[in-house]
């Protein structure tokens, strides 16, 4: 199709304008849920458990995804022929807020986000076992220095090996397992769909460990609620979850992949900022070089993943990064948005 030299400078408008709402929109969510890792800390150390936590959130969630489902497509939107992989994914799916909701316990907001980008390096390596998918030196070169800064970063005090980095990479690997296997089932299965099977799957188990005393709290009655203060802060929590992730969805529909990737390592900055005005954290001169060998190195993959898929003729609008970042659900937003 010819255009003339308005129409296509018309055009070219357009796009910048829908790129520039796009980093906005990303920006915004990683703040919300940057805040909302924040105050999950806060509530995890007032006392609550994690379970505590995931089981009131998701059915303060799934009640609401009930009422938006006539305007998702009704019931046929949960129909599904692939119920074995929805539950593989749901299952493994649950560490990953788990497991990084409880490094909150014993590492600095900032150390804990920066382990938990590891997940995009995990998931290029696992996408050769798992997807049979190729991987060429130049990404190769990418994980292994990206592994090299999350160790420099998460070694402030010469003890890489403790309880808290093992669960933030913990919350990395099962994230990581259930973004492969959410590519493995296609595209066929609608976003709305996984979202609802996930945060039933959570209330569920959630509801489950709190009740059977495995979950960080011993069975009573009481322990099955929550004070009002505590109820008040995860009400918070899930608008600001929610609000996250509706900024994140909406950030993907208006620009690429591979130009918003990058902000998503903002996270970051703010996990840092608020770790420091709240928990009075500093972080050392190891915990930004390694920061920046993460970000560089996760980048580098979006970049090269761009580049291969374009090659190979995928279209513009293919997900070449699903999990880069470490955004929530939740997670790094691109993680916390949904995992959160």
């Amino acid at each position: 199709m010819h255009f003339t030299p308005w129409e296509n400078g018309e055009m070219r408008t357009e796009e910048e304008k829908s790129n520039l709402i796009g980093i906005a929109l990303i920006l915004f969510a990683v703040v919300l849920l940057s805040v909302m890792d924040g105050a999950m800390k806060h509530l995890i150390e007032s006392g609550l458990s994690v379970v505590q936590i995931l089981a009131v959130r998701s059915w303060i969630v799934v009640p609401l995804l009930l009422l938006w489902l006539p305007w998702a497509g009704g019931l046929s939107a949960l129909k599904t022929s692939r119920i074995g992989l929805h539950l593989v994914r749901v299952v493994v799916g649950f560490g990953a807020p788990f497991f990084f909701f409880n490094s909150l316990k014993y590492l600095p907001l900032a150390d804990a986000t920066v382990i938990f980008f590891g997940s995009s390096f995990i998931m290029t390596a696992l996408s050769v076992p798992i997807l049979k998918e190729k991987v060429g030196a130049h990404r190769w070169t990418a994980i292994g220095i990206g592994f090299i800064g999350i160790a420099i970063a998460a070694n402030p005090a010469g003890e890489v090996f403790n309880v808290g980095a093992f669960y933030s990479l913990g919350a990395s690997l099962s994230y990581s397992l259930m973004m492969l296997i959410t590519r493995l089932m296609g595209r066929g299965e609608g976003t709305f769909k996984m979202v609802f099977f996930f945060h039933v799957w959570i209330g569920l188990a959630s509801t489950a460990l709190v009740a059977s005393g495995l979950g960080g709290v011993t069975f009573h009655p009481i322990d099955m609620a929550v004070s009002m203060d505590a109820l008040g802060g995860i009400l918070v929590v899930t608008v600001l979850v929610i609000g996250g992730h509706v900024c994140l969805m909406r950030a993907f529909t208006m620009a690429p992949v591979g130009l918003l990737a990058p902000f998503e390592y903002s996270a970051i900055l703010w996990s840092a900022l608020i770790g420091y005005l709240v928990w009075a954290d500093v972080p050392e001169m190891n915990f930004w070089g390694g920061a920046l060998l993460v970000v560089t190195s996760g980048v580098y993959l979006v970049h090269r993943e761009n580049k291969l898929r374009k090659r190979d003729g995928a279209g513009a609008g293919d997900d070449v990064s699903a999990g880069v970042g470490p955004l929530p659900a939740p997670v790094p937003s691109s993680v916390r948005s949904e995992a959160d």
